[in-house]
């Protein structure tokens, strides 16, 4: 019989993978990307160290290096995919602050086969654009990355709550349910 802590986690990543895979399925790529980064502020403040109260860059970093990073080869690290969460969900672009300061690379996201002449001649020269200061980031790998991520996350996060009532309390006050 499954607990209540597990149908609360299991619920938030079928809603998650719903969420995403009908944007990624309509080509709503942009789209599908707030609804990605924006579920990885959520889990990586549920995977943050019991004394953490709000997600941070920190905590979104963290678990991109532990979950998603791990599930494929980028040309981009954790603190490039956190810039490209800020400049998404803050103004829809690639550019943010930590882009426009050097301080991480802008993302150019592309989709379709990636062994194309275009996307081979795409990747290529996005490496090259302002001397280097960008990286392809295939959608498709980006996202199947995504989801290998939630084959591991929900079961770590159990025996997380299992442990420790600090994270089963940040669980259910995160993932609240409403029922009318």
């Amino acid at each position: 019989m499954q607990s209540d802590t597990e149908a609360l986690i299991e619920k938030f990543c079928i809603d998650t993978l719903r969420a995403t895979g009908l944007l990624y399925q309509e080509g709503l790529y942009g789209h599908m990307l707030v609804v990605l980064y924006s579920s990885i502020d959520s889990m990586g403040l549920l995977d943050a160290p019991e004394n953490q109260t709000s997600a941070s860059g920190h905590t979104f970093k963290n678990w991109v290096k532990n979950y998603l990073l791990p599930n494929g080869e980028f040309e981009f690290d954790e603190g490039d995919f956190w810039a490209a969460r800020c400049s998404v969900l803050h103004t829809f672009t690639s550019e943010s602050d930590l882009s426009r300061s050097g301080r991480a690379k802008k993302l150019q996201y592309y989709s379709g086969p990636k062994d194309s002449s275009s996307a081979q001649a795409f990747v290529e020269a996005t490496k090259y654009i302002d001397g280097g200061t960008h990286a392809p980031a295939h959608i498709e790998d980006t996202y199947l990355a995504f989801l290998e991520a939630l084959k591991v996350f929900p079961n770590d996060l159990l025996e997380k709550c299992k442990d420790n009532e600090i994270y089963e309390t940040r669980l259910r006050n995160l993932l609240q349910r409403h029922s009318i």
